[in-house]
């Protein structure tokens, strides 16, 4: 009896520890995120995966073509190439260089949304397909549309 008293206990302890680890790791974040009153430069790695940047565009009218740069980091210790980019619409395009980038290395990238046509802009999926990985980098690019 008390041995199953015992390990009740120790079961609750580890439910709790795990509920407070899963309540603290799905908090969000604001990690990644660049809108047009940032004066720093985002810096997106390629190789890690895991991790969805944010590329934030801020207030935009209707119609208009408004461009972000941002730096493309590769950590790793081997050459990456950026094999292709997809994303669920035709409005956004990104400019990236077409050669590998070195082992630890930065280089700069262009996103520009044409955004004729939305008044109301959801986060939109960017993937970026490389030579590191078999999962491709996903960033989210967002807008308030005025």
């Amino acid at each position: 009896m008390l041995r199953g008293a015992h390990n009740r206990s120790k079961c609750y302890l580890l439910l709790m520890v795990a509920f407070a680890f899963l309540s603290v790791a799905c908090l969000p974040r604001k990690r990644g995120v660049v809108d047009s009153t940032s004066t720093r430069q985002q810096i997106v790695s390629l190789v890690d995966t895991l991790r969805t940047d944010t590329l934030h565009f801020g207030k935009v009218r209707a119609g208009e073509v408004v461009e972000r740069t941002f730096s493309l980091s590769n950590p790793s210790e081997a050459p990456v190439l950026i094999v292709a980019t997809d994303t669920s619409c035709g409005c956004l395009e990104m400019e990236y260089p077409r050669e590998p980038i070195s082992a630890g290395d930065k280089v700069s990238a262009k996103m520009t949304f044409y955004s004729s046509g939305y008044n109301y802009f959801p986060p939109r999926a960017f993937y970026i397909i490389t030579s590191a990985s078999h999962t491709p980098k996903k960033m989210v690019v967002t807008a308030d549309m005025e």
